[in-house]
């Protein structure tokens, strides 16, 4: 899947932005997001694989944090990885 540089979610614009966690931040998360700054950052040192799992976990970050759905974060990966896995094993990812 091609990154792109911003993302509507929900009537709102998203830009996303990368950066470098450095060895010393290796064990730190892959992604974060602002939701009402409408920013996601997504690391540019882990494989492709893991930088798109990063996006789906950051848009359904903000999808729960805009509809005040509150859920887990525990919630929000078995989410990402499920959706992740069915959207690559079924070649729904351009």
């Amino acid at each position: 899947m091609k990154i792109p540089k911003h993302l509507k979610i929900g009537g709102h614009i998203y830009r996303v932005y990368y950066f470098d966690r450095g060895k010393k931040d290796a064990n730190e998360r892959l992604g974060s997001t602002k939701p009402y700054q409408n920013k996601i950052w997504i690391t540019t040192d882990v494989p492709q694989s893991h930088q798109e799992s990063t996006l789906l976990h950051e848009i359904l970050e903000i999808i729960n944090s805009l509809n005040d759905l509150e859920l887990t974060e525990n919630k929000i990966c078995v989410l990402e990885t499920n959706l992740y896995q069915i959207l690559s094993e079924n070649k729904l990812l351009k």
